[in-house]
């Protein structure tokens, strides 16, 4: 009898100890497949972070996946050789050719256009400079701040605005080399401010325009046309590791998600009247 019951016991021991051995290497199992990144380097122009777009699109992202999104705001230039010596893990930026070379150079895998607005060129409010050049083509109106050696102001930082502005000149077939042209290798929302107090002309996103426009004393002289469509893009970068690589990519579907598309579609309607941002229909 006595037998029996320790045999019993015995038993019941060994099968607890079986049990506590399988629950632990299932925890260690799950807790490896759980294993996420804590946090992500988004480098990105400075017109999405001027605008605070990224700051509130961001935030639904981070809660949904467990992830700090530290945003990084450079130039395109600048970010796509923070990509290229890997200080970050994904990019948000807007100038297509410098991109595709990024994808081609081997540094990027892939290039998703996620929204788009546009380029415009504003001038010091009131000059009477302005009623002329708002009936030219945007290349017409550089060739004619040129020729008038009127006071402009370029980014000069090789951001996707400073790539499409220098494009403008090249097309205009002017040169921007006159007495009153100024690199001042700022981002936006800085150069706008330094346009604003030297009275000079200068090409913007109308994003970054509209969100700082009340403490500038610019307007809009060449309004927004398809030849100054302005695309932004997440560039996904190569060589990651896996959990990296993984979190990227469920930044990009993000983006593209209904939710997220819908947001953009009215970001910015209710505090300027108009979208800083559109969708691809």
């Amino acid at each position: 009898m006595k037998k029996g019951i320790i045999s019993t016991i015995t038993a019941v021991m060994i099968s607890m100890s079986m049990v506590g051995c399988s629950s632990t290497s299932t925890d260690d199992k799950n807790k490896d497949e759980a294993s996420t990144v804590e946090e992500l380097t988004l480098v990105t122009t400075t017109s999405l972070d001027d605008t605070g777009f990224l700051a509130d699109t961001l935030k639904g992202f981070e809660e949904e996946n467990g992830v700090k999104v530290n945003v990084v705001a450079k130039g395109t230039g600048e970010a796509l050789e923070l990509g290229k010596s890997k200080d970050a893990d994904i990019l948000f930026v807007h100038a297509k050719q410098k991109e595709e070379d990024f994808i081609k150079e081997g540094y990027g895998i892939d290039r998703t256009e996620i929204m788009y607005n546009y380029f415009i060129i504003v001038g010091p409010k009131d000059d009477p400079n302005n009623e002329k050049i708002s009936k030219l083509s945007a290349s017409e109106a550089f060739k004619y701040i040129s020729d008038n050696n009127l006071v402009f102001t370029s980014r000069g930082d090789e951001s996707g605005t400073h790539t499409k502005e220098k494009s403008l000149w090249e097309e205009s077939g002017a040169s921007n080399d006159f007495e009153n042209y100024n690199e001042v290798g700022k981002g936006m929302a800085a150069t706008l401010q330094m346009a604003s107090e030297m009275k000079a002309y200068c090409l913007t996103d109308i994003g970054t325009f509209l969100a700082t426009r009340e403490n500038l004393d610019l307007e809009v002289v060449k309004d927004a046309d398809d030849s100054l469509k302005n695309v932004y893009s997440i560039v996904t970068i190569s060589d990651l590791d896996k959990d990296k690589e993984e979190i990227t990519n469920k930044l990009v579907e993000y983006y593209k998600s209904e939710n997220i598309q819908d947001q953009i579609k009215e970001y910015g309607v209710k505090e300027y009247g108009e979208p800083l941002f559109f969708v691809f229909e």
